[in-house]
């Protein structure tokens, strides 16, 4: 009922609104015409009422240019408007010392020389009284004209608009004619040969649009010396009118509006009041998810009809809707609670494994126990990855995955991920080549991290399922409009098994490997791929893949990335050669304080750190850690997280608020929480970096080059 009433009204207001505007409209061209007649006639009446102030003057003044209008050009400038008049006289002077001009000299008796500036200034003059004429009405054009009886050529000897148009800005030049056919100008030429003005105002069409002209003939002692002309364009005309339309449908609309507001309150009392409550109640619940908004639809007084009906009904629909967000933030968190515990559970373990098993390879071994001990760290690195890949699957499907801009080394950052994948070449008969385009700009700003993520999983994947044969990885470019910027473009082709083309989409999707049978001992949770090309769309990518099956797979990458600094090549750095050997590190003047409730943890760190000579002092709670820093200034803090009683951000912040000679000490996250959110949270929390456990050997020297004094490394 209310929505048929409200269509109701709305049809009687548009129809009374239209009905009124074609009315108002119609009667509005009337008046307005007569308007501009009115307008027209009294810009003419008044130009001509100032040339009849001195007739013989203007007489002068026209009889000279039709003589002189074709050799004479006159430039006129118009910010200075006196200078024309100040040059005359200033000449005349000159020429006739101790005479007065038309007492003495009459404008006949005058020289060329000087009777051209006389004519430029009075040129200039009556071109800005039509200017100023023109303005004083809102007029877009005044002229004099000078009509041909003979040749239908009509002379603008002065036209006031030209003073304003920027193609003839600050000049004029006389004797600018144009034809005017008979036929089309009737009462123009009419005007003319009779001497009488009209009534009739001339409406007309030319380039510029549609016109309304007035022609009013100056007449001096019964002969007609030109035209006085004023227009005004109909676009003016009709915008006036539109305007006077405009008010009244205001002004109608508003007293339609009143009575609409009038009539509207009365429903409102009984409909839509309530409509209303219920529809705030709703937004209120969607923006605050507050719980009391139940109860807040069910003790308003809805009544018993429709309304009240739906107003029950949301009431119900919202506490369902409760139920189920409290179930999904439950879920949600035992979900972030797992991840977070398996992290740190199976990480703490597998600390052991990497760091035990680095360390072995480090000593004297025989070659069987050290075969043994490789696969031992090549399986705890699988199983890493495979931790790993599973963590940044859950934070990309949670949308908590931050893609992070930073510049970075494109030779480093490609060779480090080939070099670390073609170890898996080690025992197939398969070559690998890395082929770097020379003009590639050396650095670039991008999340170096995710790319030789997605570059380590695709090569990865080509070393996984190829057999034999070759691997070639293309690192080339693309410029941009954006003078710094290109597209990273990475091609990684190998002799494979290849992918039949109905399975391309498939090998995108999580936790899926195509031919499973074949393929059962490859390695791998399925997310590499998945991962890749999440990665890639989140940095505004794009990855596609071409391959026939059992021959070979390609895979296009292209990724935006800015251009850091003035381009260097990477191809000379990246030809395939291996770094010379770094020298070996050590540190024996830093002292370092390890904290961890694991005493495996701390007894991998210890030997870890112990292979760069660095002292350690290993505590097994955070309040030892206390009592070690009140008896000793370490140069670094490794510190747990996860410990009983106190935890390492609680022991962290003590350190700092009850030492105040350790506010400088670089406090590092020591976990094996990896996920991150406990990142974030750590670096929130105060402490300087994060390292997370297993903790390999080149990881933790990284670590310790960034953040112990230089004055400790020999």
């Amino acid at each position: 009922m209310i929505r048929q009433f409200a269509f109701m009204i709305s049809i009687f207001v548009v129809i009374t609104i239209a009905v009124s505007a074609i009315v108002t409209f119609f009667n509005q061209v009337k008046q307005f015409r007569s308007l501009c007649s009115d307008r027209l006639r009294g810009v003419d009446d008044y130009l001509i009422e100032l040339i009849q102030e001195d007739p013989d003057d203007f007489i002068s003044y026209v009889n000279y240019y039709k003589q002189h209008y074709k050799e004479i050009r006159i430039p006129l400038d118009f910010d200075e408007s006196n200078s024309a008049r100040d040059r005359f006289f200033t000449t005349f002077r000159s020429e006739y010392p101790g005479k007065t001009f038309k007492v003495d000299v009459t404008s006949d008796e005058l020289s060329d020389e000087v009777s051209n500036l006389y004519y430029t200034w009075r040129h200039e003059y009556w071109l800005l009284n039509f200017e100023k004429a023109r303005e004083a009405f809102y007029l877009p054009y005044t002229y004099f004209l000078l009509p041909d009886d003979e040749t239908h050529y009509t002379m603008y000897m002065i036209d006031g608009e030209r003073t304003e148009d920027p193609f003839h800005k600050g000049f004029l030049y006389l004797g600018d004619s144009y034809y005017e056919d008979p036929a089309e100008h009737e009462l123009l030429w009419k005007t003319w040969q009779n001497g009488v003005r009209y009534d009739e105002i001339y409406e007309w069409n030319n380039e510029w649009g549609n016109n309304y002209s007035c022609y009013t003939p100056l007449v001096i002692r019964g002969e007609t010396i030109g035209l006085v002309v004023s227009e005004i364009d109909v676009s003016y005309v009709n915008g006036m009118i539109g305007k006077g339309t405009f008010l009244l449908i205001l002004q109608l609309s508003a007293i339609l509006i009143l009575l609409t507001a009038l009539l509207l309150y009365f429903i409102n009392r009984y409909h839509i009041s309530r409509i209303i409550h219920l529809s705030g109640q709703i937004n209120e619940f969607s923006s605050t998810r507050a719980y009391d908004t139940v109860d807040a639809i069910r003790q308003y007084p809805y009544g018993s009809d429709e309304i009240s009906v739906l107003a029950d009904n949301t009431a119900d629909m919202i506490r369902e809707l409760q139920v189920h967000e409290e179930k999904i933030a439950q879920a949600a968190q035992f979900k972030s609670d797992f991840l977070a515990n398996m992290s740190h559970e199976i990480r703490t373990p597998m600390n052991a494994i990497v760091g035990l098993s680095e360390l072995a390879l480090k000593e004297d071994l025989p070659d069987k126990g050290r075969e043994y001990v490789k696969q031992i760290n090549s399986s705890a690195s699988t199983m890493l990855v495979i931790i790993n890949d599973i963590l940044d699957f859950s934070r990309i499907e949670d949308g908590n995955l931050e893609i992070t801009p930073a510049d970075y080394d494109v030779n480093v950052a490609v060779y480090d991920v080939v070099t670390m994948a073609s170890m898996g070449l080690d025992e197939k008969h398969v070559s690998m080549k890395l082929d770097i385009a020379p003009d590639l700009p050396r650095y670039l700003r991008g999340d170096c991290a995710r790319i030789r993520q997605v570059i380590g999983n695709v090569v990865s994947n080509a070393v996984k399922f190829t057999k034999e044969g070759s691997i070639f990885i293309k690192i080339g470019f693309e410029p941009l409009d954006d003078d710094n910027a290109i597209n990273l473009l990475i091609t990684v082709s190998d002799t494979g098994i290849g992918i039949k083309e109905e399975d391309y989409e498939r090998i995108f999707e999580s936790f899926s490997q195509i031919d499973s049978k074949r393929n059962r001992e490859v390695e791998g949770t399925g997310l590499g791929l998945a991962i890749s090309q999440r990665l890639v769309n989140r940095m505004n990518g794009t990855i596609e893949v071409e391959s026939e099956y059992g021959v070979g797979s390609e895979f296009r990458i292209c990724i935006p990335q800015q251009i850091a600094q003035a381009p260097e090549t990477a191809g000379q750095a990246a030809s395939g050669e291996a770094p010379a050997e770094e020298k070996e590190l050590k540190a024996p003047g830093a002292n370092v304080l390890v904290v961890d409730d694991n005493s495996i943890n701390l007894y991998v760190a210890r030997n870890l750190l112990g292979l760069y000579d660095i002292k350690s002092t290993c505590v097994l709670s955070g309040k030892l850690a206390l009592k070690a820093v009140s008896k000793y200034k370490y140069d670094l803090i490794l510190m747990d997280y996860m410990m009983p009683n106190m935890d390492g951000i609680e022991t962290t912040h003590k350190i700092r608020e009850e030492y105040p000679e350790y506010r400088d000490v670089p406090v590092i996250a020591f976990t094996a929480n990896a996920v991150e959110e406990a990142r974030e949270k750590l670096l929130k929390e105060g402490m300087d970096d994060f390292i997370a456990k297993p903790v390999k050997n080149k990881d933790l020297e990284n670590l310790l080059i960034k953040w112990l004094p230089k004055d400790r490394w020999e």
